[in-house]
């Protein structure tokens, strides 16, 4: 498939029947890249019709330059070259039967994302581990979240738990106490406890590693796994993973279970992974850790404010009213 390097390019080759095009491959950006004498030949047009085309998007505001357009050193006249962005947008205005087989082929892979929410480039999983790790990690990020690990579970439990009722407080808690006992194993700490040792205004984002948007809101600051750090967050990827798969395969071999029995292979799985075992449960700390956490939110948008002004923050000067009359506006 690579032919050979150019600084951080490398030449890539797509084949369609008897035809092949070169195109470049940005190794550091995973982006592809081609010329317009490339794009010409892989929609069977001429150059000309293809410079239209990028005149016409850059004008219309469909791309922009910054991102879609870059120059090639390798001769004494730089060369353009554009991104799949560009090829892609290119392929859906030129009239040739080549670009209309393109089409064809990008819809469909439009209309399998739209109805399965993926499309998988086998051949490229198969000849990169790297890949096909990131995509195992990425599944298991999903199938580890918190709607999700429950979801499965309640569903192994409706095929063969013999005391699941799912509006029943004992149901709750034990959602609850998998929660904690998930991210005791990997930090010591229960969720609230995780809560009032990391939520901090001081900190970037008041503590937390996971946020929707640009500053935390006061719905993720309640939340104790917000505040996972990043090798705590795959850790419990992996341990939910293989505690989903325990769960669903009993309750496809027709075996029963309790909420008794599920709890106890899930302190044998923590056991089996050298984790430490959170026994015993009641969450006292619940209240202290939202009322924390709501105070520290609190003065984190107090030191936000005063920062957007250009001013260096401290909580001594904010103890002595030295931001009051920034604060009372």
């Amino acid at each position: 498939m690579t032919a050979s390097k150019n600084k951080k390019y490398e030449l890539l080759t797509y084949e369609d029947n008897n035809n092949a095009f070169d195109f470049h491959f940005d190794t550091s950006e995973q982006g592809i890249w081609g010329t317009q004498q490339q794009i010409s030949s892989l929609f069977k047009t001429d150059q000309f019709n293809v410079s239209e085309h990028i005149s016409n998007i850059f004008n219309e505001d469909e791309l922009d330059k910054e991102s879609n357009m870059q120059f090639l050193h390798i001769t004494s006249k730089p060369i353009k070259l554009y991104s799949l962005d560009m090829i892609l947008s290119i392929g859906y205005r030129v009239n040739t039967k080549t670009a209309t087989k393109f089409r064809k082929w990008s819809t469909n892979l439009l209309k399998s994302y739209a109805e399965q929410g993926y499309v998988l480039n086998e051949a490229a999983l198969r000849a990169s581990p790297d890949k096909l790790n990131k995509l195992a990690a990425d599944v298991r990020a999903i199938r580890s979240g918190e709607q999700q690990v429950y979801s499965k579970v309640r569903e192994c439990f409706k095929i063969s738990a013999s005391d699941y009722s799912p509006k029943s407080q004992e149901v709750r808690s034990f959602y609850a106490l998998l929660q904690d006992k998930f991210h005791y194993a990997v930090t010591n700490m229960t969720s609230s406890k995780l809560i009032i040792d990391r939520a901090d205004h001081n900190q970037d984002n008041m503590g937390l590693e996971v946020i929707k948007g640009k500053r935390p809101t006061k719905a993720e600051i309640k939340i104790g796994k917000n505040y996972l750090k990043k090798d705590e967050v795959y850790r419990l990827h992996l341990l939910s993973e293989q505690f989903l798969l325990f769960a669903e395969s009993t309750a496809l071999s027709g075996r029963k279970m309790t909420m008794k029995s599920l709890q106890q292979q899930l302190d044998n799985l923590l056991k089996l992974n050298k984790y430490p075992i959170l026994d015993g449960y009641k969450d006292f700390l619940k209240d202290n850790a939202i009322s924390h956490a709501l105070m520290e939110f609190k003065l984190y948008k107090k030191r936000k404010k005063v920062e957007s002004l250009g001013i260096t923050y401290s909580e001594e000067d904010l103890n002595d009213g030295e931001y009051d009359h920034i604060l009372s506006e």
